[in-house]
């Protein structure tokens, strides 16, 4: 029986993949969410959102800046920047097709950056960055995710991934459960959250997990 299930299940990766081929695949995403009203406490309201973030980490950077002197009318926005513009990494990238974007946030109230490795041996990557930008009626958080999937072809490794992935889906289904995570703990502290844009690909949904509804539009 055991044979035959293991026979099975590699039936049905080497089926389900549209190509063995070694590749590497990367896509994006992104939620923003507003958070009202500007009278939460600031201190709970940042510790519940870090704590949010940090439980998917396997590395976490962040960083806590004073409030501003005087809050904007309306929130900025993160953007997407290239570190290496202007330089010889950037004309070598370049060359090769590639790109490398990340997420920058001006004047925000704490911003963090995370890396979730733990798939790392099956070739999978995910990146977090999410940062909190005060306004006079609230809060913005906006969250930008990148996950990276490279497949190995026709090797142990890489056909032990396909199988994995045939059954439970990748480690990607977790971008938005950890979105409606950080939802959840504003919503938390007594804050009321709406969406104001997002971006959830199909394939974030992951085999079991489908929180994106309530993450996006």
């Amino acid at each position: 029986m055991y044979k035959m299930t293991t026979a099975l299940a590699l039936g049905i990766a080497l089926t389900g993949c549209a190509s063995m081929k070694p590749s590497v695949h990367t896509e994006s995403t992104f939620v923003i969410y507003d958070v009202k009203p500007a009278t939460l406490d600031r201190n709970q309201f940042l510790k519940a959102v870090l704590d949010a973030v940090q439980t998917s980490a396997s590395k976490l950077r962040v960083n806590r800046e004073i409030p501003p002197a005087e809050l904007p009318a309306t929130p900025g926005r993160f953007e997407l920047q290239d570190p290496f513009a202007n330089s010889k990494m950037g004309a070598l990238l370049a060359s090769q097709a590639q790109s490398i974007r990340v997420p920058v946030c001006k004047n925000a109230l704490m911003t963090v950056s995370t890396e979730n490795t733990s798939m790392a041996q099956y070739g999978e990557q995910t990146t977090f960055f999410l940062c909190v930008l005060p306004y006079k009626d609230g809060y913005h958080i906006d969250i930008h995710a990148t996950f990276v999937r490279a497949n190995s072809g026709l090797t142990p490794q890489g056909i032990s991934a396909a199988v994995g992935r045939s059954l439970i889906g990748d480690s990607s289904q977790f971008i938005p459960r950890t979105m409606n995570n950080v939802r959840a703990a504003a919503e938390s502290v007594g804050g009321k959250v709406t969406v104001v844009d997002s971006y959830i690909p199909e394939d974030f949904k992951g085999a079991f997990v489908n929180q994106a509804e309530r993450a996006g539009k």
